[in-house]
């Protein structure tokens, strides 16, 4: 997984997503715009995130976030029991 680039700020923060109550669209393909960047901060359980176009997939835990490039086609897929929200940066 790639890491975030250190020029880039924090500007936006999602609520907090369950399994229940996160929106379709983010476990369909789906990207976020040019120059945008976003992090996936499980708070407790497990997020599944998978990058279709490059075949990986990664389980992200409290310990290990993902980073979401721009303009790159992703799903977030949440295990039961999970909380998690993305923050997003440029």
């Amino acid at each position: 997984m790639v890491e975030m680039p250190d020029t880039v700020r924090a500007y936006q923060k999602t609520q907090i997503f369950t399994d229940r109550t996160t929106p379709g669209m983010m476990k369909n393909d789906h990207r976020v715009r040019s120059g945008v960047w976003a992090k996936i901060v499980v708070q407790k359980g497990e997020v599944v995130y998978e990058i279709p176009e490059r075949d990986e997939t990664a389980t992200l835990t409290p310990d290990a976030p993902g980073v979401i490039e721009p303009l790159v086609t992703h799903r977030i897929l949440p295990k039961p029991g999970s909380k998690f929200y993305l923050e997003y940066y440029r």
